[in-house]
């Protein structure tokens, strides 16, 4: 006999940001759950946060101009959760062989020309906690050129599943800038929440760990090693936790 769906619950959220309020409608399983699990809820509720920020730049006359095509930012160090991870290790291993092998070999194209050395310093972020630290090595990955293993004619081939951080990096200066980022040359678009840094901190479960992160290069390498055993709560509670973290007057 086929397993049997797991009951769900439906929550009716109300938020609001940047002078607009949203309403949505999410189905979360009544079942226990791993972080990585209620990913696709939400990736579709950093959407909605990032579609305010912007029509709110549009509305001042500033609008995004990140397109298609314009791939800069994805040879620019990529920060994700660990639930992301596994996320994106998952989604790797669901697609046709072929093309699972393509982009396996990015992966590894990738590490061998950021080097053994710069590698070694990615695996251990936990020594980036300042951010002059994050920036310097920001740079010097971005200086190697590694494009992204998932960047296909400069554009995301995996762009409704793509991380958070992703979502969430906007600008609204020209596209070619991005070539050469800088403080006087880059114009960041503010996104309300960012849901991106509220994931780092949830792997307890509860939003109160150390901030936890790791390139998104090594997202198959970490996956490999952490896939057994994750941690499972109850779904419905899991979620209520993270809408806590979302802020006063929010979800």
């Amino acid at each position: 006999m086929p397993e049997r769906e797991p009951e769900r619950e439906s929550y009716n959220l109300e938020f609001t940001a940047a002078g607009r309020t949203v309403q949505a409608t999410v189905s979360i399983p009544k079942a226990q759950v791993r972080m990585t699990d209620l990913l696709p809820v939400l990736l579709s509720f950093s959407n909605a946060l990032v579609g305010i920020a912007e029509d709110a730049a549009q509305a001042e006359g500033k609008p995004v101009s990140c397109r298609a095509g314009c791939g800069a930012c994805c040879r620019q160090l990529v920060p994700v959760s660990e639930p992301e991870a596994l996320y994106l290790a998952e989604l790797v291993e669901a697609l046709p062989p072929e093309r699972a092998s393509r982009i396996r070999e990015r992966f590894r194209a990738a590490f061998e020309a950021l080097g053994a050395d710069l590698i070694g310093r990615l695996r251990h972020t936990e020594g980036l906690a300042k951010i002059e630290a994050r920036r310097e090595i920001g740079l010097e990955y971005f200086q190697v050129g590694v494009a992204c293993p998932f960047l296909e004619d400069e554009s995301c081939a995996i762009h409704p599943h793509r991380p958070l951080s992703c979502r969430e990096y906007l600008v609204s200066s020209p596209a070619e800038n991005c070539k050469h980022p800088s403080a006087e040359t880059i114009a960041m678009v503010p996104v309300p929440v960012k849901l991106s840094e509220l994931l780092y901190r949830f792997g307890d479960g509860a939003g109160n760990d150390r901030t936890r992160w790791l390139p998104l290069v090594l997202a198959l390498e970490w996956a490999h090693s952490h896939a057994a055993g994750q941690p499972r709560w109850p779904a419905p509670a899991l979620f209520e936790r993270f809408l806590c973290q979302v802020g006063p007057g929010n979800p």
